[in-house]
């Protein structure tokens, strides 16, 4: 049956939502689709049409748009993006560790578009971020946002992104700001989180289609 509106899955921490198409499609359960997040320009994978039971029981959450069904260029694309998303990681680590942040950096997505980029990570005490979000965003050419996963990320109804870096999905790459972080409610050991980390990503990469 086709749809306007889906349950769609996307990013490595499992974030999902509802996602209206502009157009009725035709989409089942594990289909690979291209959505606009509130990150931005992104891969995501149906769960089941949304009904209007699902508005109830999200109803603070932003609605994002259903683009198409994942091309085969979008795919290449995703991949290749998957390979920047680890240079940003492995020089995230490197600068947090150069300039000796309380933080432990674990896991980095750029999105579809090429543009935006997230870094999740650990903080065990107030720091100030704006050099290190400063200098990955100049090298890597991406609008940067942090997401500190020490206690849950809320996706706001609105998210009008930054006025004077243009970022989007609550924080600014200027910055350094975040959408709602907080360090001091406590969370898994660092060791349980990256586990969880390489999981999903392994989940992904056996999902993504050879080509």
């Amino acid at each position: 049956m086709d749809d306007l509106e889906y349950l769609i899955g996307y990013g490595l921490v499992g974030d999902f939502g509802r996602f209206r198409a502009g157009r009725r499609l035709a989409c089942e359960r594990g289909d690979r689709v291209v959505v606009r997040s509130h990150r931005g320009l992104e891969v995501g994978e149906v769960f089941r049409a949304a009904s209007p039971h699902h508005a109830l029981f999200l109803p603070n959450t932003t609605v994002g748009q259903l683009l198409r069904l994942a091309t085969i260029e979008d795919e290449r694309q995703a991949r290749e993006m998957g390979g920047r998303g680890q240079r940003l990681l492995a020089r995230a680590v490197e600068l947090a560790q150069e300039l000796a942040l309380p933080l432990d950096v674990l896991d980095a997505e750029v999105l579809l578009d090429a543009q935006h980029a997230a870094l999740h990570h650990l903080r065990w005490d107030e720091c100030d971020v704006r050099p290190f979000v400063s200098a990955l965003s100049r090298e890597f050419e991406l609008h940067l946002i942090l997401i500190d996963l020490t206690c849950p990320q809320p996706v706001p109804e609105e998210d009008h992104g930054c006025g004077s870096c243009g970022s989007e999905g609550g924080g600014c790459g200027s910055c350094g700001s975040e959408g709602g972080g907080c360090g001091t409610c406590g969370t898994a050991p660092p060791e349980e989180v990256q586990a969880h980390f390489a999981g999903l990503r392994e989940q992904m990469e056996r999902r993504m289609p050879l080509l």
